[in-house]
């Protein structure tokens, strides 16, 4: 097996992927003055005087023999040959390979045996320095392949049966072949290791061995990244990391996620502290192209470091650099393009008599009359147009008839309203460059990356143009001290048409609109109020927004963040880093309303100037200032061959400022140019603007240091401590220490291990322990704050006077949260390293959580303070799994991997002032998160008889039923029948607590239980394929009042979008087995309905599984390429979102987009379809 330092193994592989380094124009020469130190510290030295890299094999000499040196400007042969005497050097360019002389280790004088073939990795690429070794009884020969992977190897007694070779790289997995004398050049393909325990991993402040670890520390490469289509890094992340939860909110262009680490924080939320090379940053905002590794710190022990930011754990971001080549930079270009579609069904109902049949038909269930003015004669023509998909000309659409006196409108269309607003299909392409390089003293990496996005409107379509470029030079300035600078901007500019914020359109688009109105007038003009729907405006004035192009809005980001490091190596094994980094971030949205037009009469056109039509110009500035500082050193010392000690301490300072600025102005003297300086009169002659705006700014500074120590590698030890302060607490309670342990214990390294070490090659147990504190609250929560505001009264004339409105009490002593945590951790391979496991448990406790305190007297006037005053304990578990492999089929390496990971967690209010458990406050002890409260229900009722013979009293929870018109009021056939659990026959709250809960019992929970993802992939003959499942497998959600993609005109019935075919899914005396309840509108609106409160029928299961991502490629032969000057050429499809399979009961609802638990009135979630291009030069 090669002996080498991991950091000039990795320096060895990208020179010779990259551009090899020039050949030795004449023997190194060194000076060398050591005496009694190891042969490996001698090497090391002449390989940090020299461009030269030493390989050997280690079962050739003890690396750790002491010898004695004393040359001047000695050729690096004859160093060599004084302290290894029987070997030789093989030069190949820089790299000087030592072998033993022929004859030097013959354990006979027999004919030789010749084993002749080459080491590939399983892409087909030659493998140089590859170990190849061939155990013989007692006797063990090696050699060393060369930089075109070939080896030569001889055995001495002749040929012979059964001999065992095994082929070996840092980085790769062993492999083993049993030879036979038959075989000549054989060629052996090794894989890529997937536990890679001699892998640098990313730790606050510094960098530790994967085999070191004893926290909870989970690792991402580029690699994994790579070919994904999704939009952003934090989608990315979605399903890699077991207890890493990502929730997104909308599936907007550009649409941000949520990070959550191990489940429920805080009852005041709070999010993982990211680090984008060490500052602080956001995911969104990150090329992931750029990406070179990301470490999630999950545990507290490993977060400890980085103190009262770190509560909720750290995920590490760390962005490529420049490479050692040989002169001229590395071109890669990625490419891609495609489009987008909803995740979910489009086809609702477009027939105009349905849409008109069934919100008259709920409407009147509710109200006795019904909501349209269409007559039995409407009613007749629109049947005879049901089946028409477009406009037929012996069947218009829109005719003009005599109604209440005059020419009118009359609407028979058959309207698909989502198709005639959204375009289901919309592009998507992403293209990224970027140049890598440097000598040996100087490094670079430059890259730029643009993305495009369609929206799904389909008038005025929304458009997302994303921009990123990141700068990193390194360079030394003399070998003791180096300087970096690494500089990344970001800017995004998304516009979307509609009033405010872009799912307004898709909550006010939903109402009002009957598929029998057509799009358009027949003389274009819009559809605002009709003459069959009681005065109501269609879409709430949506229609006549989306027609005005000079109607819209934009949100534009831009970022920068800068980072100047230097770093000192004053002696060795000392390394001294300091560094600034400065950010700015800057947010600015503008809304542009103006006058709306809209046609009721033929000829006659209405123009809105006040309301949402007001002419009006918004214009918001937000603008972050971030400065922080780091100055840290690390030592790391080994002494006695086994005891490794590394220490490291610095200190940490950071500041943001916040200010926003919001300018209004009214009647702009044009509709297309946005300019506040365009500003007209009103009709009072008077020029109209608004200003407002706030700030605010926090610090932050800490101290803090740690200690790892291990004893021959098995033995592992880590103690870490961070002393904080923070600007977010009062003077007396401002700082906190904040300390934390771990240990380690590496059984596979004992000796009674050694038995089994080649099948069961690594054991781990780990554990750790840390406290950190919290300080994600409000800037100013522990002062009592006054707001200024307009009284909404007027005492006699003049303008309404200007108030002042003192807050809540402040509890004196208010402190940090503080987040205590326990993991437990075992890490495992089997046979070859191609089997791992990685285990945790952890146990977290959140104390002192700032809510209400002490109730205040009412006479006081003011609510109850906040106070540390509430703990919660989270517990859960993680395992990933991972098999890694590689076979021959058709006589070429077939590689394959494995992955899945699966992890739950619960969480447990263990403290909260609420002795008698009421649930008229938000918590109490003992209530698991998320719990679902609701009643048990018993079918619906089959007919009038037993609804009107049922004794228990549903009253309480049907007030649309209790307050309906006519002969539908009180219970009928269809209707929800409620159990009574508690036997009182009557349908009550009880007392409304966790003892006396009346007739509710807990029916679900809306925490994501079995959080899960799998991951299979194989690569063969330039092919690679990879398929990638995530998921969740237990979550329930009731759907709020209002969620019209669910009720539909149970909600409102006036619906816009009613699902297809919806008149085959209600009760009615032909229809028993429906699951919808009898037809009434309101029922899912309000509150103390049938539908509103939460009850087992309506539950919803919205545990899901996801097609997340497939990809397909191939890469082109190098033999092909490299002709045209081109190294690598691979081509590609990727998909993202493609398919789910959920137990939710609607085709219309994403189960992720129910997991935000909103009424669905967002912009739909996206899956994508791409086609891209690598290309590297």
């Amino acid at each position: 097996m090669r002996q080498k330092k991991t950091v000039l193994a990795a320096l060895l592989l990208s020179a010779f992927l990259f551009g090899a380094l020039p050949a030795f124009a004449q023997m190194p020469k060194a000076t060398v003055h050591k005496e009694n130190v190891p042969i490996k510290e001698i090497l090391a030295l002449i390989e940090k005087s020299t461009d030269c890299s030493f390989f050997w094999n280690t079962s050739d000499f003890d690396a750790m023999k002491t010898v004695t040196v004393n040359v001047d400007n000695a050729p690096v042969t004859e160093i060599i040959s004084s302290i290894l005497p029987g070997f030789e050097c093989r030069i190949d360019k820089s790299k000087i390979m030592l072998v033993k002389k022929a004859g030097a280790n013959k354990a006979a004088r027999n004919t030789p045996w010749t084993i002749t073939g080459s080491v590939y990795e399983n892409s087909g690429e030659p493998l140089p320095g590859a170990s190849i070794v061939v155990r013989d009884g007692n006797q063990q020969y090696g050699t060393i392949s060369g930089m075109d992977g070939k080896f030569v190897l001889e055995i001495p007694g002749g040929a012979r049966e059964g001999l065992q070779l095994t082929a070996s790289f840092i980085g790769f997995l062993d492999r083993k072949i049993t030879h036979s004398p038959s075989q000549d050049n054989i060629k052996i393909f090794l894989s890529e290791d997937a536990v890679a325990l001699l892998e640098t991993v990313v730790v606050g402040y510094g960098t530790q061995k994967k085999v070191n670890l004893t926290g909870a520390i989970a690792t991402v490469s580029s690699k994994s990244l790579e070919s994904r289509s999704a939009t952003t890094l934090t989608h990315m992340l979605q399903g890699s990391v077991p207890g890493l939860n990502v929730t997104t909110s909308s599936g907007r262009p550009g649409n941000a996620a949520s990070v959550n680490i191990r489940g429920v924080n805080s009852i005041n939320g709070g999010n993982p502290l990211i680090l984008i090379d060490g500052a602080e940053g956001d995911m969104t905002r990150v090329n992931p192209n750029d990406v070179e590794s990301i470490s999630v710190i999950k545990d507290a022990s490993a977060a400890a470091i980085y103190g009262a930011r770190a509560s909720f754990g750290v995920i590490l971001i760390t962005t490529k650099n420049g490479t050692e080549g040989s002169g001229l930079p590395t071109v890669r270009y990625s490419g891609r393009i495609g489009w987008q579609q909803p995740t979910t069904s489009t086809e609702f109902e477009t027939r105009g008599y349905y849409s008109v049949y069934l919100n008259d038909l709920f409407y009147n269930a509710a109200n006795g009359k019904n909501y349209t003015f269409y007559t039995e004669k409407d009613m007749q023509e629109l049947w005879a147009r049901r089946n028409d998909k477009t406009e037929n000309p012996e069947r218009p659409w829109v005719v003009i008839d005599q109604r209440e006196g005059r020419d009118t409108y009359v609407y028979y269309a058959n309207t698909d309203w989502y198709h005639e607003l959204f375009q289901d299909n919309h592009i998507i392409t992403q293209h990224n460059v970027s140049l890598t390089g440097g000598t040996k003293h100087i490094k670079y990496f430059i890259s730029g990356g643009y993305n495009y996005e369609e929206g799904v409107f389909r008038r005025n379509t929304d458009k997302l143009n994303k921009y990123n470029f990141r700068s990193k030079i390194n360079f030394d300035i003399n070998r003791y001290v180096s300087l970096s600078n690494n500089t990344s901007y970001y800017s995004s500019d998304y516009e979307y048409p509609g009033r405010s914020g872009v799912n307004t359109a898709f909550s006010l688009m939903t109402v009002h609109a009957l598929a029998s109105y057509p799009a358009h007038n027949p003389d274009g003009t819009s559809i605002g109020y009709t003459s069959f729907a009681n005065n109501n405006y269609v879409m709430d004035g949506m229609l006549t927004v989306l027609d005005n192009p000079n109607y819209k809005n934009g949100d534009t980001n831009d970022n920068l963040l800068t980072t100047t490091e230097l770093t000192v190596k004053p002696v060795k094994g000392l390394e001294i880093k300091g560094n600034f980094t400065y950010g700015l971030n800057q947010y600015r949205n503008y809304n542009r309303s103006t006058n709306t037009s809209y046609s009721r009469y033929p000829g006659e056109i209405i123009t809105l100037n006040s309301g949402n039509s007001i002419d009006r110009l918004q214009e918001i500035i937000e603008t972050q200032h971030y400065f922080a500082t780091n100055l840290f050193a690390t030592y790391e010392h080994s002494f006695k061959q086994a005891h490794n000690l590394k220490v490291m301490a610095g200190y940490n300072w950071e500041t943001k400022r916040y200010k926003d600025i919001t300018a209004r102005g009214y009647y702009l003297m044009s509709e297309s140019l946005n300019d506040l300086d365009l500003i007209g009169s009103g009709d009072d002659g008077n020029k109209r603007m608004e200003v407002e705006g706030g700030q605010n700014e926090y610090a932050l500074a800490g101290f803090f240091a740690r200690v790892n120590y291990d004893y021959a590698g098995k033995y592992l030890f880590e103690v870490s401590g961070r002393y904080d302060g923070s600007s977010r607490f009062s003077e007396n309670d401002r700082w906190g220490f904040f300390p934390s342990a771990s240990a380690g214990w590496r059984i596979s390294e004992e000796k009674f291990f050694s038995k089994i070490k080649d099948k069961f090659n690594n054991l781990k147990i780990r554990y750790s322990y840390g406290s950190l504190g919290n300080q994600q609250v409000g800037y100013y929560d522990y002062i009592r704050k006054i707001s200024i505001g307009t009284s909404s009264y007027l005492f006699g004339t003049g303008s309404k006077p200007t108030i002042a409105t003192i807050g809540a009490p402040v509890a004196s002593d208010l402190t940090w949260e503080k987040v205590q945590q326990h993991n437990l951790g075992l890490d495992a391979s089997w046979l070859g390293n191609r089997l791992s496991l990685t285990a945790e448990a952890y146990i977290r406790d959140t104390k002192d959580m700032l809510t209400a305190g002490v109730a205040l007297p009412a006479t006081y006037g003011a609510s109850s303070p906040k106070m540390n005053a509430a703990d919660l304990r989270t517990k859960g578990y993680e395992l990933s799994l991972t098999w890694k492999d590689l076979f021959q089929l058709a006589g070429h390496p077939f590689s394959y991997n494995i992955t899945a990971i699966f992890s739950d967690y619960v969480t447990d209010v263990t403290k909260y002032d609420n002795p008698e458990k009421s649930f008229a406050l938000s918590h109490y002890v003992g209530k698991r998160w998320g719990e679902i409260w609701g009643y048990r229900t018993d079918g619906l009722f089959d007919s009038d008889e037993e609804a009107a013979a049922w004794p228990v009293d549903q009253s309480m929870i049907n007030q649309a039923i209790n307050s309906a018109a006519g002969d539908q009021r009180g219970l009928h056939g269809g209707d929800v029948k409620f159990k009574d659990l508690d036997g009182d026959n009557k349908i009550t709250l009880g007392q409304n607590t966790v003892n006396n809960p009346g007739d509710r019992e807990v029916i679900g929970n809306t925490e994501p239980r079995f959080n899960y993802g799998a991951n299979l992939g194989f690569q063969w003959l330039g092919i690679d394929f990879s398929i990638f499942f995530q998921g969740i497998g237990k979550m329930d959600w009731y759907p709020q009042t209002n969620t019209l993609l669910f009720w539909g005109p149970y909600a409102r019935p006036y619906a816009t979008l009613i699902p297809k075919d919806f008149h085959t899914m209600i009760w009615s005396e032909d229809n028993k087995d429906a699951y919808y309840p009898r037809p009434r509108g309101y029922a899912a609106l309000g509150s103390n309905r049938e539908l509103t409160v939460n009850n087992d029928r309506y539950l919803q299961n919205i545990a899901y599984c996801r097609l997340k991502n497939l990809t397909v490629g191939y890469t082109l032969p190098q033999k092909w390429t490299r002709k045209a000057g081109i190294e690598a050429l691979r081509f590609y499809f990727t998909g993202e979102n493609l398919a789910y399979w959920s137990g939710i009961k609607s085709d219309y609802i994403d189960p992720e987009m129910a997991q935000t638990n909103s009424q669905m009135r967002i912009y739909p979630w996206q899956k994508s379809f791409m086609f891209g291009v690598d290309l590297t030069f």
